[in-house]
């Protein structure tokens, strides 16, 4: 039967990139993730066929008072500040933090597959003008574990991602 690591279990699987006091980040069932960088996408069309797309050109989102990502409506590239292990035998999913929701904004992710290890990138929905202090946690990791190894494991080309580069 699948199991759902605790927060306790998942910190040792997360390392942050920066060292910063972003308040506990290990909770009962999951565990806090932060922004580290925010990214706008292009204002051109995203076109998608048979093939694998290609990613899109991002502009860095400029840093405010060295610390705030002042952000209109519309959709954004978020870097977070952990890198993160997905064991062979488990999934992540990521989901927002309800503050966030509760205010207009949401957070968008894909599965993270079994074997994932990397510094995962998530897009953030802000249907309302928005000030996002850098490190600030705005998604909750949750890690589920299945009773068996699945027969493969991640090994597409955002394995061991990084981040896109320093905020200014």
């Amino acid at each position: 039967m699948p199991t759902i690591l605790s927060g306790d279990e998942i910190s040792l699987l997360v390392k942050k990139v920066v060292a910063a006091d972003s308040g506990e980040q290990k909770q009962p069932a999951g565990f806090d993730v932060t922004v580290s960088n925010i990214h706008s996408f292009p204002h051109t069309r995203f076109f998608l066929g048979m093939e694998k797309g290609e990613n899109s050109a991002l502009s860095q989102v400029p840093v405010t008072d060295g610390i705030y990502f002042d952000l209109e409506p519309g959709a954004y590239f978020v870097e977070l500040n952990e890198i993160t292990a997905i064991p062979p035998d488990a999934i992540g999913i990521l989901l927002p933090r309800s503050t966030l929701l509760r205010n207009g904004l949401d957070v968008r992710t894909a599965l993270f597959d079994p074997g994932y290890s990397g510094q995962p990138k998530v897009m953030l929905v802000c249907h309302r003008p928005a000030r996002i202090q850098r490190f600030s946690r705005i998604g909750q990791l949750v890690i589920l574990k299945s009773d068996k190894e699945f027969s493969g494991k991640y090994s597409g080309q955002y394995q061991g991602e990084r981040s896109l580069g320093p905020a200014t």
